[in-house]
Formats: structure tokens, C-alpha cells, sequence
């Protein structure tokens, strides 16, 4: 496996830089960010990014692959007429070769500043809950511009309570210390429909 391969270039359809070529695939970036809603409004990975992502390689449907997935993370995604397998290796360049020898079809290689991907616990607070990183989600802002504050809640809690369909919109947001109209913009991104009328509850 050569050293040179350019970063995020589909292998062997890459020809050099000026030249036009047609690249059937996705990037494995864009195939994760739809994973973990990055691309609407769903819930945000607070672990793997695509920063994280080191290698990929496409192989075909009738291939097994599941050695392939022994890395510190690995994602499959199936297309209809292929397989991408997505991971974060320490050696991207020997996992591209064993896949290469396995029947990939495709590989292709991340940039060198991106990081193998390590698992560690979420750190709590002094209640034991789970702090959210101050650009996750569910945060929102209060105050004018010189003295705002943080006012966290949780999204996918939100949510929950949301298609639960025993609250108010109005109920919930006191539970979560929210205004009822954030909770309606919430349902409305989630795709969860309301009945009209003040106080608003989900349809059943």
C-alpha cells in the first residue's frame, strides 16, 4: 500500500488533482453525519465525529466483513448495490490493505490530523447526571449579550415527554424549565404533531 494516497479520495477511482472523474460513493464524512443527525434535526453524537474517522474502504454485498470491524469504532452502512465500512484505526493503512485483500473494491484514507477514537466514561456532575458539552443540543440562551447565561435541558428527555402524550406542551416545559413555545419548536423539528388550541397536547 503506498504511503501517497491523497486524503479523502476514492481509491482506485482518483486519477490526480485537475482531473475529472466521476466518484460513485459518498464520502464516509457525510455518511456519519446523516447517521448522527448532524444533517437535520436529530440527536448529535457527543462521541465519534468525523474527525475520528481514519479509514473506509467499500466492498460488495455478497463479502463477508465482519473482521473488518474489530477497531476501536467501526460503522457499516449498505447502499443497494454495495457496502461502506467506515472505521477508526490506529493503522489505517494496514486496515486498507487487509480489506483490499478481503474484496474491497474501493479505500480510501483520512487526513493525518485526524485521531483514533477512544472510549471514555461521560463525566457527571455532583448528581451523578451526565454533563452536556456546552455546544450540545437542548442549550439555550438567556439574558442580553453582556450577561447571558446557559440554561441546559435535555433534549431527548424533551422528547420522550413530548410523544409520551400525557403533558402539555405548556407541562412540559415547566418540567423542564423551558418555555412552552421552545417545547412546540421542538415537536415541530422532531416531527411530532400537536393539536391545535392553547394549551397544545399531541396528536393521539
Amino acid at each position: 500500500m503506498k504511503q501517497s494516497l491523497v486524503a479523502n479520495k476514492w481509491y482506485p477511482h482518483y486519477r490526480g488533482p485537475g482531473k475529472t472523474y466521476s466518484i460513485p460513493y459518498p464520502t464516509p464524512q457525510s455518511v456519519l453525519r446523516a447517521a448522527v443527525g448532524a444533517t437535520e434535526y436529530k440527536f448529535i453524537s457527543e462521541t465519534v465525529t468525523s474527525e475520528h474517522i481514519r479509514a473506509a474502504v467499500i466492498m460488495p454485498l455478497d463479502v463477508p466483513f465482519q473482521h473488518l470491524l474489530g477497531e476501536p469504532w467501526a460503522m457499516s452502512y449498505r447502499d443497494t448495490a454495495w457496502r461502506m465500512l467506515i472505521v477508526s484505526t490506529v493503522d489505517p493503512l494496514r486496515w486498507i490493505e487487509m480489506a483490499r485483500s478481503s474484496g474491497a473494491v474501493a479505500w480510501l484514507r483520512s487526513h493525518t490530523q485526524t485521531c483514533t477514537y477512544h472510549w471514555e466514561p461521560p463525566a457527571r456532575d455532583s448528581t451523578s447526571n451526565k454533563i452536556r458539552p456546552p455546544n450540545a443540543p437542548g442549550t439555550v440562551f438567556f439574558g442580553d449579550c453582556k450577561t447571558h447565561y446557559k440554561k441546559k435541558y435535555d433534549l431527548s428527555e424533551v422528547i420522550y415527554d413530548l410523544k409520551s402524550k400525557y403533558m402539555t406542551t405548556r407541562e412540559i416545559g415547566d418540567k423542564h424549565n423551558i418555555s412552552s413555545a421552545t417545547v412546540q419548536g421542538i415537536a415541530k423539528r422532531a416531527n411530532i404533531k400537536l393539536t391545535p388550541g392553547n394549551p397544545h397536547r399531541v396528536k393521539t
